[in-house]
């Protein structure tokens, strides 16, 4: 399945990162579902693809842990009034039946050529309950994403208003271009400067966000806040 250039290259990113990850559509159907989300909560993709993000998240018990996702999930409320949804703590059910805590940092990314948006969540462990964050949100200690407004028909993923890029303001202009799955001569050709140069930028801004790769400095570029994927 193809959700446009954008989505598509973050969701190719997203399956090689450690970080559990899965992707809605606007309706709620989960439409990606990465390993590492398959080791955290021991679902395969082909149990997951094409259900109900609550029905895997909360399970059956209406009054059980996982409730609000099955009422109403707080990250779409946010995005359908036009708000880049918070970084919060839930409760999901495992495929075992025991129950996780797991830090879920939300990601609204352009999707179908409609500008339909896709709605990801970064899954991370987390230490220990913490009530889940409703319209008006919540935010941890731990530098979380602020609800600003995405407007009509557009998307944004999070930004960290009490939190500097560790980017140039060149390596963000590069990071966002590798992205949208430009390749280095490409970049050269647009920024008017040798590929010696991109390399060097790319580099340097893969060295700041701790990544291994292009792709996982974008997925960390997100999940910081300084990349805005809208």
């Amino acid at each position: 399945m193809r959700f446009g250039l954008i989505a598509d290259v973050f969701l190719e990113a997203l399956k090689a990162v450690p970080c559990g990850a899965y992707a809605v559509s606007m309706d709620r159907t989960v439409v990606f579902w990465n390993r590492a989300a398959e080791r955290m909560l021991g679902y395969g993709s082909g149990e997951v693809l094409g259900r109900r993000c609550c029905d895997v998240a909360a399970g059956p018990d209406h009054a059980g842990p996982g409730r609000e996702c099955r009422m109403a999930c707080p990250s779409l409320r946010y995005l359908e009034a036009g708000l880049v949804p918070h970084r919060t703590r839930l409760e999901m059910l495992c495929s075992s039946g025991e129950r996780r805590w797991v830090i879920a940092t939300p990601v609204v990314v352009a999707g179908a050529d409609d500008g339909t948006p896709l709605l990801v969540h970064l899954l991370e462990d987390s230490a220990g309950p913490v009530a889940h964050a409703g319209l008006e949100g919540t935010q941890d200690g731990g530098g979380t994403a602020g609800a600003g407004r995405t407007g009509p028909g557009r998307s944004q993923a999070p930004e960290t208003g009490a939190k500097e890029s560790p980017l140039t303001g060149r390596e963000l202009e590069i990071l966002r271009l590798v992205a949208l799955g430009w390749e280095t001569q490409r970049i050269a050709d647009d920024l008017g400067i040798s590929r010696h140069t991109v390399r060097n930028h790319i580099r340097n801004l893969r060295q700041k966000l701790d990544a291994a790769t292009k792709l996982e400095a974008v997925v960390k570029g997100v999940r910081l806040g300084v990349l805005n994927l809208g």
